[in-house]
């Protein structure tokens, strides 16, 4: 059984590296998203019914050479099945010599909150949110030019809104225009759109997110893009449904597929020279002995789309399984050149998880 707890509000400082893809702006974008929760609690599942690690890996359609270095402790990355045009996946498994429980700890220590010079801001949203929950949210670096995107807004993908966002923005401007809109003005606006996006996805879901407006009267939906970024997750499906099923379906869930924990945050990251505001739920799952820490990004204002990112501690017979797989919907690789795009991206997000995964390795190895 799962059990919950929901969040209590209180700021929780637990944004630390992660992967990256495309252009640097987007790799210092996904770089901020991988997150490990707080304290487990739960029984164990008998040893007897663990599966091998190789039974695991050959899940993944790794290769015989790669599963090999795998048993022998090396990290390997692999790259997942993509879902459509615009998804970049990649993966990295390790098999650590220890248990889940003590690796969950490692890995706490790991990836703690570490300086990030591109996190300018960030806050966590309680409840139902309260613009109070984004004082913080302001217009930089370069708040002059960002306010003037937002004021000059249409559909495109230089700014992530819909036909009634883009109309509130234009409307601060006047016609004639005499009187200078302040950045306060603009800033005001953007908090209003955030919490407005997060009460609608709260409340449904994915279903809740609101459309991207895009040209041509097309639109983007970053719920559809999440859908599909979930049910390739099908390792997940396979050895825990109830948490494929929670992220499909939440917020409807039963009592036994809630999450352990739960926070919602609001991140603005400065992307060089350019402010970034993106929504993130996290949610930390146990399942027996298995623990799962999904960070999704449901909106963020432009460069990319939405993420879905799990860390997974799956016990074997052959100690833990540390799968981390991340997929983000983006339209700089959709179109011409896509695969060589997709091939570039893949290389630019293995270094963010090198570090990381050699500090767990080594600490686990020390704590046999």
């Amino acid at each position: 059984m799962v059990t919950v707890a929901k969040s209590t509000g209180t700021q929780n400082r637990t944004l630390t590296a992660g992967p990256c893809f495309m252009t640097r702006r987007i790799v210092t974008c996904v770089a901020l998203s991988l997150w490990i929760g707080l304290t487990f609690n739960g029984s164990l599942l008998e040893a007897a019914t663990l599966p091998t690690a190789d039974a695991v890996l050959l899940d993944l359609h790794l290769s015989d050479s790669d599963r090999a270095d795998i048993r022998q402790g090396k990290i390997v990355k692999w790259s997942a099945t993509e879902g459509s045009d615009r998804e970049l996946a990649v993966g990295m498994v390790l098999l650590a010599k220890t248990k889940a429980t003590n690796f969950v700890e490692l890995f706490r220590e790991a990836s703690a909150y570490r300086e990030e010079k591109a996190v300018t801001a960030y806050g966590e949203i309680a409840g139902d949110g309260t613009l109070a929950d984004f004082a913080g949210v302001r217009l930089g670096p370069n708040g002059e030019k960002e306010a003037l995107r937002y004021l000059s807004a249409g559909p495109g993908e230089d700014l992530n809104l819909d036909v009634k966002e883009i109309a509130a923005f234009r409307a601060l401007k006047p016609a004639d225009g005499k009187i200078v809109v302040s950045n306060e003005q603009v800033e005001a606006l953007v908090r209003q759109t955030l919490l407005s996006r997060y009460q609608a996805y709260r409340a449904n879901g994915l279903a809740g997110i609101i459309p991207y407006e895009r040209k041509n009267g097309n639109r983007l939906r970053a719920g559809d893009e999440l859908s599909l970024s979930i049910m390739q997750m099908k390792l997940l499906a396979k050895y825990v449904p109830s948490v494929h099923t929670t992220l499909l379906n939440y917020p409807a869930v039963t009592d036994g597929q809630k999450a352990l924990e739960e926070h919602f945050y609001w991140l603005n990251l400065d992307l060089f020279g350019r402010p970034t505001y993106a929504l993130s739920h996290r949610m930390l799952f146990q399942v027996g002995e298995v623990y799962f820490a999904s960070d999704r990004h449901y909106y963020t204002s432009h460069d990319y789309n939405s993420l879905q990112q799990g860390v997974t501690a799956l016990p074997t017979k052959d100690g833990t399984l540390v799968i981390t797989l991340v997929r983000v919907s983006t339209d700089q690789v959709d179109g011409f050149g896509s695969s060589a795009k997709h091939s570039i991206s893949r290389a630019l997000m293995g270094p963010y998880f090198d570090s990381l995964y050699e500090t767990l390795r080594a600490q686990a190895e020390k704590k046999q």
